[in-house]
């Protein structure tokens, strides 16, 4: 009896797991939304037609769950709809009503009001038992949730169910009328009051569709059946595109049709056996995206791509992801792939990757060996570039993070890409960390690999590179936190990491580990106005291999196997004065332009910094700018002043004839204040304006995948909407000047003369190097900003050596726009140390005869961009923009790109001219042509625009 019990036991446990790993009894978790509904039969459709279930919105965000079980396979539970009486319809006519049994008759504009829907018509006749009204003459139909709009000569329509049949009729789905703009009319009294309602069409959603048919049967209340018509996104009566058909089909999110034209401008240009489009703007469809066209021609000794044709496929993997993979063919270099995958998942989570790559069928150019004798030279520039990005949340506190791209040749991505940014970045980083973060703790271990391109590639050299990684790199940080009982606060660095280099002539071997550790004690300080932080520190830092040292300039790094150890004392004193501010009052005559009121600030800041201990900094192998801490005794002030400026108050806001009055609201104190003039001014980003690259000018995988088509026509605006308020301007005018005195003048004997140094406190203060022998005082740092209005923008930074009497760098920038005007100027000035190198080319063959190499970095470069117009809005736009590089007197590249839009169509033109050296001396032709809802043709990507 025992035995067959132990039997049942495996029997029994199987038995519950198996229920137990039921989908029914899986935590509903998988998303937020609703699943879609199985098809039930509607009792209020027509017979012959068939209802429509609900389409969920995509793309949308999963939740954390990995596990998503198939939805459509679980029964879905509705809820029966409460008891209630029926809606009923009230009619409104000019003329006595009539009635006999359960049919009623009325006339002189009618109108009937049922639910949301509103029926108009000369004349109705209505069956009170079925709720059938048959209307003639001048048949207007609006309402519902898709906001539809049907004119027609003559109806048959079915209020409950909302079904019916109308005569030549012309239509729109998604295109509202909007706001109502109150006519009005004089009385007795010489008031004038609302007359009657004048409706604009306009955009509800990016996606409307406006239709037109000799027969258009309505079978549900969003499905439509359109006989002998056409259908387009554009207005009425002149559309610029449109899809005719003897049958169109607007159902389930979808617009269907067989055997039909499409005529753009009138004429008709293609002819389609079937054709299907969404509706719905929220609604993705897979499918072959259109084609896109282009020509790049270059001089014979770079390499000319020729004729360029493109098509891509667009899959839809559910309602978080989609794929897009393609090939463009280049008629003289070959065929190049792409591939771009998008994840949307819970809150922030995302994975994106980019793939695109080359197999370069090569050129010949001529070239001289290392002898000066004639050559000729194969070329080959292909080559593959992966990126990459992910966040996944684990939990509250713990996310994992990665960026990281995959590049197997500089010159195919310079030649390549029509991104100048991109085509002369020099640099390929990646990154993946681990984060954890809690009640001011942070602990994060990551893994990150740098490569940077220092020479490029010639015919008499390689390349040379330098490579770093950290593999891996474990960091603890803990903010300040009290010491309880006392004012005092403590915090903690730490960190442990596996680091590597490998450069020209020198790599280390194997892995490199490192121990840094820096706890910290601050008292913080505050009395009349004055604000002090005084910190001592303990930092300690063990590395397993060191560097031979001493050495010279531009000494080979010797690796030693003996571990060092590096220990230091940090102190540091900052000190806040109070801040000076005086008000002044603007003359009458200036206060249109500087408001009524001034006010300047300045705000003093000294820094004392002592550390001292480290005795062997050249022994340190160099990674990060953790090795690159120093002695230094050091003294840091400067100021900031800023111009503020109080707006002149505006008068007070007249309600417009017909619209309500504003009401003011009151304030704290009671008083009444404008809301606008009260409301901070706050920035928004355009999601098509969103950064298309990453620090390293290499963009991400979103920005790479099929550009959204552009809606043409702006919404129509609330009539009784107040006019758009200016942002209260707060900051005028901003200047940080500071500077750095060096009691330590060689820092700790680290100062290597001719050449450049570089430590942490100097790095820490400005990114241009400027030691290359001992000094006691650093360059004046200037940042200006003038923000005179909304409108205008201009920054001046710059680093001025008091000692040489010269600009080690000098950065301007300008930005202008005003309505349809915009421009933009940059100069950049670069003269520090620095190793550098050139090629040395030929001006006779353009070919490379050398390199040549220089201790200080000097270029100066400037960049201007013109335009006029926006491409969102019908009518001409045109910009252009170069970049030159003023040392050798040549246009690095150049743009023109002018577009124009009719009602719902637009073509753009754009002509790039690339000049970057020997590698890519190039000019490329790119163009689209945008139907508004529908998509674009071409090869020139938003993201490249100059608007």
């Amino acid at each position: 009896m025992s035995g067959k019990v132990l039997r049942l036991i495996p029997l029994f446990i199987s038995t519950i797991l198996l229920a137990v790993g039921h989908q029914h009894l899986r935590a509903q978790d998988v998303t937020p939304e609703e699943p879609p509904t199985a098809s039930v039969p509607n009792q209020n459709v027509l017979p012959g037609t068939a209802a429509t279930a609900q389409i969920p919105q995509a793309p949308s965000p999963q939740t954390p769950d990995t596990q998503t079980p198939d939805l459509s396979t679980i029964p879905h539970a509705s809820p029966l709809p409460p008891d209630q009486p029926p809606e009923l319809a009230t009619i409104d006519s000019d003329n006595p009503q009539t009635r006999n049994g359960e049919i009623g008759f009325a006339s002189g504009n009618v109108v009937v009001t049922y639910g949301d829907h509103v029926l108009r018509a000369d004349s109705i006749t209505y069956d009170h038992a079925t709720d059938i009204v048959t209307a003639e003459g001048n048949v207007e139909l609006t309402g519902g949730k898709n906001d539809e709009h049907i004119i027609a000569s003559r109806g048959i329509y079915n209020l409950r169910t909302q079904t019916g049949r109308f005569f030549q009729v012309h239509g729109s789905v998604g295109l509202f009328r909007g706001t109502p703009e109150p006519t009005f009319k004089p009385t007795n009294a010489g008031i004038a009051t609302p007359n009657s309602t004048s409706r604009t069409p306009a955009y509800q959603t990016s996606n409307p569709f406006v239709f037109q048919g000799r027969l258009v049967v309505k079978t549900g209340p969003t499905d439509y059946t359109i006989y002998d018509g056409s259908v387009t996104s554009c207005l009425l009566p002149h559309p610029d595109w449109q899809l005719y058909a003897g049958r169109i089909a607007l159902n389930s999110g979808k617009a269907k049709a067989s055997k039909s034209t499409f005529k753009l401008l009138g004429l008709p240009l293609f002819f389609f056996p079937y054709v299907t489009h969404p509706v719905d703007n929220q609604q993705r469809q897979s499918g072959l995206l259109i084609p896109e066209f282009g020509y790049s021609s270059a001089s014979k000794d770079t390499g000319s791509k020729g004729v360029t044709i493109g098509e891509q496929l667009y899959l839809v993997l559910g309602r978080s992801a989609d794929l897009t993979v393609g090939s463009i063919y280049y008629s003289l270099r070959g065929f190049a792939e792409n591939g771009t995958f998008r994840y949307k998942g819970f809150a922030d989570n995302f994975l994106n990757v980019h793939f695109s790559a080359l197999q370069d069928r090569g050129f010949y150019s001529p070239g001289v060996n290392a002898a000066g004798q004639p050559v000729t030279v194969f070329n080959n520039q292909g080559g593959v570039d992966i990126t990459s990005s992910f966040r996944r949340q684990l939990t509250p506190n713990v996310r994992v993070v990665a960026d990281a791209e995959y590049l197997s040749s500089f010159i195919y991505r310079e030649v390549f890409t029509s991104n100048f940014n991109q085509a002369v970045s020099t640099d390929v980083t990646s990154i993946l960390y681990l984060m954890q973060q809690k009640q001011g703790f942070s602990f994060d271990a990551r893994v990150d690999r740098y490569e940077g391109l220092k020479v490029v590639q010639t015919d008499f050299s390689p390349s040379a590179e330098v490579k770093i990684y950290h593999v891996p790199s474990i960091d603890f940080t803990g903010m300040d936190h009290p010491i309880p009982g006392t004012p005092l606060l403590w915090s903690v660095t730490a960190s442990t990491a596996g680091l590597k280099r490998v450069e020209p002539d020198f790599a280390t071997a194997g892995l490199t580990w490192r121990l840094d550790l820096r706890p910290e004690i601050s008292l913080p300080l505050h009395f009349d106005g004055w604000h002090i932080l005084a910190s001592a520190a303990v930092r300690e830092t063990a590395y397993s291999r060191s560097r031979d040292a001493p050495y010279g300039n531009n000494a080979t790094p010797i690796q030693s196997d003996q571990g060092l150890n590096r220990a230091d004392l940090d102190f540091i004193v900052d000190v806040r004065p109070p801040v000076l501010e005086r008000t002044f009052t603007v003359p009458e005559r200036w206060r249109r332009i500087f408001g009524d009121e001034i006010r300047h600030t300045i705000e003093p800041a000294i820094t004392y910094r002592d550390t001292r201990g480290i005795n062997n900094f050249l022994s340190v192998l160099r990674f990060d700018d953790v090795d690159l801490a120093s002695d230094t005794d050091e003294l840091q002030y400067g100021i900031t002043q800023h111009l503020y400026f109080k707006p002149h108050p505006k008068a007070p806001e007249k309600p417009k004839p017909g619209c309500p009055a504003k009401p003011a609201i009151p304030t704290i104190s009671g008083t009444e204040t404008d809301t606008d003039t009260e409301t901070a001014a706050v920035d928004t980003l355009d999601p098509d304006e969103r950064a298309t690259t990453d620090a390293n000018g290499i963009p991400n995988a979103s920005a790479t995948a099929p550009d959204q088509p552009l809606r043409t026509h702006p919404r129509k605006p609330d009539p009784c909407a107040p006019a758009p308020s200016i942002p209260r301007q707060q900051e005028w005018f901003s200047w940080i000047l500071t500077q750095k005195t060096f009691f330590n003048p060689t820092f700790g004997g680290a100062v290597i003369n001719m050449r450049r140094n570089i430590f942490e406190t100097t790095l820490d203060f400005s990114g241009i190097a400027f030691l290359t022998q001992p000094r006691n005082i650093s360059p004046l740092k200037s940042r200006m900003r003038f923000r005179t209005s909304s409108h205008a923008d201009i920054e001046w930074d710059f680093d001025y050596d008091t000692g040489a009497k010269k600009f080690l760098s000098s950065n301007t920038y300008l930005d202008l726009h005003e309505g349809r005007i915009f421009g933009g100027f940059s100069y950049a000035l670069l003269n520090a140390p620095g190793k550098t190198y050139s090629e040395v080319i030929n001006t006779t063959t353009n070919q490379i005869t050398g390199i040549t190499s220089s201790a200080i970095a000097d270029f100066s470069q400037m960049r201007i961009l013109f335009g006029y117009g926006k491409p969102s809005e019908p009518g001409v736009s045109a910009a252009v923009s170069a970049g030159i590089d003023l040392n050798y007197g040549s246009a690095q590249y150049i743009t023109v790109q002018t577009n124009y839009n009719w009602n719902c169509c637009g073509l753009s033109v754009e002509y790039r001219k690339y000049d970057l050296g020997t590698i890519r001396d190039e000019g490329a032709y790119s163009f689209n042509f945008t139907l508004a809802n529908i998509g674009t043709a071409g090869n020139l990507r938003r993201a490249a625009s100059l608007f």
